[in-house]
């Protein structure tokens, strides 16, 4: 029963504009929760299903060589901790930007826990610069010892997670760059 106040709450908020955060670009919403399980669900819809911290997931339209990507915001700990856990399925053009609180570009270590889809990690450094790509990291099954799990690093304050494939069908390359729109660290 707490579980559906909460989410009748969410939605009451969304539609009145009650305690969302500012959104720094046009680009950038704000998405309300809806009821699921993070099983059953894709990236964004995980996201606006899983509210962390008591806030809404929010989301933004990248654009890229090849189209469009809209991509689920890691823009707290907690957020860029829970990454896509859990998630099955990630639609064509969907994703998870991941956002650091640094000023700087840094090495970036992620490990794949409880990642039920092949991904491909995209690192960025601050000025928009594709700094590497790890293509088709694989999935990691629940349960799976920490020592076998895959582990990808790279350079830079930003990271994208896309479905296997994705940064190819996407045009994305190694020295390319990107314009993201203003996201900070929360």
């Amino acid at each position: 029963m707490p579980r559906v106040i909460l989410i009748l709450l969410a939605l009451a908020c969304a539609t009145s504009g009650c305690a969302r955060p500012a959104e720094p670009a046009a680009q950038l919403t704000a998405t309300p929760a809806v009821a699921a399980t993070p099983a059953s669900l894709g990236a964004l819809d995980w996201c606006r299903a899983v509210p962390l911290e008591g806030s809404f997931c929010r989301a933004l339209v990248v654009d890229v060589p090849r189209g469009t990507l809209r991509l689920a915001l890691a823009d707290t700990g907690r957020r860029r901790e829970r990454g896509l856990m859990g998630v099955v399925a990630i639609p064509p053009g969907e994703g998870m930007l991941f956002v650091f609180p640094y000023s700087s570009d840094r090495h970036l270590e992620f490990w794949m826990k409880n990642t039920l889809v092949s991904l491909d990690m995209v690192w960025v450094l601050g000025d928009g610069t594709i700094s590497k790509i790890a293509a088709s990291v694989p999935a990691t099954k629940p349960g799976t010892a920490d020592a076998a799990i895959a582990r990808r690093s790279g350079v830079g304050i930003y990271v994208i997670e896309l479905r296997a494939g994705g940064a190819s069908t996407a045009g994305l390359q190694v020295g390319k760059r990107i314009t993201l729109p203003p996201v900070e660290a929360r």
